[in-house]
């Protein structure tokens, strides 16, 4: 095995065989020689022990020895980073914020966007173990940060990236509180701010997605019909990008359902369909079945 291997086979397998996954990053620490394979080693550990195997003490563990004896280099700002998100959520905070300024002095980008990145990512950390109270305010602060920037920051993406996975995984619950119900909607405005910020127009243009999806989750299909609509514009604009416009189509037949519109909701329906017959990957072809069977006509 080598680092490409555990690296790449481990993302195919991070979610079904998380345990096993997490032996054999853990015995294989040595594949992570150069700084660049210490960067994706820890982020992987961190998903997956940390994250799927919600055992952050294991996850810092692991961290500490792969950054253990580290020469000084700027590409282990990003590896020092992650080792303070895994010390933090381990209940080691002392050690976590003396890493965090290890990553702000070894960064060759704006030591501002390290610290957002840190704080953004255990926010998320927080919110995926259901630490709402601690994780808002410390999500709110990095937003807020870098919005204070008129110029585009490092961080940018990172908070467009983050933002969209906390929207995206609130979302697919099948109930939410108040307080995720906010959070959500915070998220998805949160990602298409960023994106547009440091983005392409694809980015855009989902990221207008996953705000119709988040605002049918919320029982507001005029709001979601309105960034529906705006990123089949976006994407008539620029081109073509024939998935995105099936899946943004399947959104607004959700919003149809939710408006009781039957002859609105087979048109997009049947647009959707007219786009995915063209697939021709069979994974996208599932994943197009799996998220219209979601949104049929009941």
């Amino acid at each position: 095995m080598d680092i490409k291997d555990l690296i790449n086979n481990g993302w195919a397998r991070h979610d079904k065989e998380s345990e096993a996954l997490a032996k054999d990053l853990e015995a294989n620490v040595a594949l992570a020689e150069t700084p660049a394979h210490v960067g994706a080693f820890m982020q992987l550990a961190n998903h997956t022990i940390g994250g799927h195997l919600t055992d952050w003490p294991r996850a810092a563990a692991l961290a500490e020895r792969v950054m253990q004896g580290r020469a000084d280099a700027h590409e282990l700002a990003a590896p020092y980073s992650n080792l303070a998100v895994a010390q933090y959520m381990a209940g080691k905070q002392a050690d976590a914020l003396a890493n965090e300024l290890h990553s702000v002095r070894l960064t060759d980008m704006e030591p501002i966007s390290m610290m957002v990145r840190t704080r953004v990512l255990i926010a998320a950390a927080l919110i995926e173990a259901g630490r709402l109270d601690e994780a808002v305010p410390m999500y709110d602060a990095a937003l807020q940060t870098a919005r204070s920037r008129d110029e585009k920051l490092a961080c940018d993406q990172a908070l467009a990236m983050t933002s969209n996975n906390i929207a995206s995984e609130l979302s697919e619950k099948e109930t939410r509180t108040e307080a995720e119900d906010d959070l959500m909607l915070k998220a998805a405005k949160a990602a298409r701010d960023f994106w547009v910020k440091c983005g392409t127009w694809e980015n855009e243009e989902r990221a207008d997605y996953l705000l119709a999806i988040v605002h049918n989750r919320l029982n507001q299909p005029d709001k979601a019909l309105e960034f529906a609509a705006h990123a089949l514009e976006v994407i008539s604009k620029h081109g073509e990008e024939v998935v995105d416009e099936a899946f943004i189509n399947l959104a607004m037949a959700k919003s149809f359902t939710l408006k009781d519109d039957r002859p609105a909701y087979d048109k997009v329906m049947a647009r959707a369909q007219e786009l995915a017959d063209d697939f021709n990957d069979e994974g996208l072809k599932t994943w197009f079945a799996e998220t219209k069977a979601k949104v049929e006509w009941k």
